[in-house]
């Protein structure tokens, strides 16, 4: 009896009779290939996606003069890079000119920094300034009032205090047991215990964002990647607009490189899947579209957005150690304002999402050209 031919790309050589480990050799060729196809195949459909969305967001979103030069300079160094990385320790962002580089820090202070007022930044200074026993902190916390009602961000601070502080002042209590201490903390202790729930209360009481911890899947994820924090808008838009990655204290150097490049590539998917849905439905785009991501490694958090300006844009909004034991207490103060600007952002971005369902459809000759664009790519 004659063997059966193998298919000529996956061809295993056979004289005679074929033994089952070939047999199964060759399957498992078979199935190898197909799916390094479906891959390439899911690839140049999500480079033609990204393509054809950048294209639609050119005549949409309005760049600062400043950003239209730091384009032109990342086109000539990075032709084929959609993402101008601009957080401070990249390395086109020191590839800038001192004049350049200044003027749009400039613009990145006037954005975030004026987030904190004056009076919500005294009081975390006076706060934290005091030298209190464990027991003594605790009972500052229970007793944290604010007497103005019409000051939202300072209520919502206080209760981000109330909700977080205590634990970071258990572990302080600990002594040598501190986990914060402990280099060898497992990983989503650490995040679960004091990283996670500082940036959930933050979300909640100043952006009215859902913000869920875990190994979170997602079809706004690039090959459903799990996250280690996301969080979704309440409103009638329930989009994903945060995703986070962390890391144990005492992760090596490559963990921190890799959760960069996968909060980055995660966000570009997340803020086209808003681009495709508002096409779709022949909604306006929110004037103020971004998507955050965060990451905490080691003792220190970093918070960025991502948005759209000529190429996808990455800017740090701010980054701050978490405080490890009472001779620390004052670093709270960058520890929580770090928290409650990238939160203030967050809000300023649901906010414009509520704006732009308040405004007329696009036009039927935009909706049309724009469903052409997307047309196959999906």
């Amino acid at each position: 009896m004659k063997s059966e031919a193998i298919p000529e790309a996956n061809e295993v050589a056979i004289q005679g009779s074929v033994s089952a480990d070939n047999l199964s050799a060759s399957n498992l060729v078979i199935v190898d290939n197909t799916m390094r196809k479906r891959q390439r195949d899911q690839v140049d459909n999500e480079e033609d996606l990204h393509r054809a969305v950048q294209d639609i967001l050119r005549g949409e979103i309005e760049c600062s003069e400043i950003m239209k030069q730091i384009y032109l300079q990342h086109a000539k160094l990075y032709p084929d890079d959609d993402l101008i990385d601009l957080r401070p320790k990249s390395q086109f962002s020191r590839q800038l000119s001192t004049d350049i580089r200044a003027a749009y820090l400039d613009d990145m202070d006037n954005q975030t920094e004026n987030l904190i007022p004056q009076k919500l930044h005294e009081f975390l200074m006076d706060f934290f300034s005091q030298s209190l026993s464990s027991s003594d902190w605790q009972s500052q916390v229970d007793d944290l009032r604010c007497d103005d009602v019409n000051d939202k961000l300072m209520i919502a601070t206080i209760r981000i205090l109330r909700r977080t502080l205590p634990t970071f002042i258990k572990a302080f209590s600990l002594g040598p047991s501190n986990p914060l201490q402990d280099i060898t903390s497992i990983e989503k202790t650490h995040l679960n215990a004091f990283v996670h729930p500082c940036l959930e209360a933050a979300l909640w009481h100043v952006a009215s964002v859902n913000y869920v911890a875990g190994e979170i899947p997602s079809r706004n994820h690039v090959n459903r990647e799990c996250s280690d924090g996301a969080g979704f808008m309440t409103t009638a838009d329930k989009y994903e607009l945060v995703y986070v990655e962390g890391a144990r204290l005492d992760a090596k150097a490559d963990k921190e490189t890799k959760d960069a490049k996968k909060i980055s590539r995660n966000l570009k998917k997340m803020y086209i899947n808003i681009v495709k849905e508002h096409i779709n439905t022949r909604r306006r785009l929110p004037q103020n579209l971004s998507v955050f991501g965060g990451q905490s490694f080691k003792s220190r958090i970093y918070l960025q957005y991502l948005d759209y300006c000529g190429k996808f844009r990455l800017n740090e909004v701010d980054n701050a150690t978490l405080p490890r034991d009472f001779s620390e207490m004052s670093d709270f103060v960058f520890f929580y304002e770090c928290i409650i600007k990238w939160a203030l952002l967050v809000d300023n971005a649901v906010a414009s999402f509520k704006e732009s369902r308040a405004l007329k459809r696009a036009s039927r000759k935009s909706y049309i050209h724009n469903l052409d664009r997307l047309d196959d790519l999906s």
